[in-house]
C-alpha cells in the first residue's frame, strides 16, 4: 500500500505543478486554490507512504513521479521541446525510479509488514 501512496502523490504532484504555472504567480483564484488543495493532498499521501518506506526513497519515487509526468505532458503539449537528450535523460530517472523501488528486498518486506 506505501507504494500506491507514493504514486498517488506523484500523480497529484503533476497536477500541482501545471495548476501553480496557470496561476500566474498565484494571481489566477482557481488555478491558486486548486494548487493548494493538490499540495496539501499530495503531501499528505506521501506522508502515509514514509510511515512504510524510507523518507529518501519515498521522496525521491515521489518527485521522481512527478518529474516524469510534467515533462510528458509537456512533450504532448509541444512536441517542439522534445529531443533525443531530453528523452535520453527522462528514461534514465525512469530507469532510476525503477531501480529505487526494486533495489532492497528487505525495504519492500519490511513496507509489506507495516501495512498489512
Amino acid at each position: 500500500m506505501a507504494w500506491t501512496y507514493v504514486l498517488i502523490a506523484g500523480l497529484i504532484e503533476i497536477i500541482w505543478v501545471f495548476s501553480m504555472k496557470l496561476s500566474d504567480g498565484f494571481t489566477n483564484l482557481v488555478p491558486s486554490v486548486v494548487t493548494v488543495v493538490a499540495i496539501v493532498i499530495s503531501f499528505y499521501f506521501v506522508s502515509k507512504s514514509m510511515e512504510a518506506l524510507p523518507v529518501g526513497t519515498a521522496y525521491a519515487v515521489f518527485t521522481g513521479i512527478g518529474t516524469v509526468g510534467a515533462v510528458v505532458i509537456e512533450f504532448i503539449m509541444t512536441p517542439d521541446m522534445m529531443n533525443v537528450g531530453k528523452v535520453f535523460f527522462l528514461l534514465l530517472l525512469v530507469t532510476g525510479i525503477i531501480g529505487l523501488k526494486f533495489t532492497d528486498k528487505d525495504e519492500q518486506e519490511t513496507a509489506s509488514e507495516v501495512t498489512n
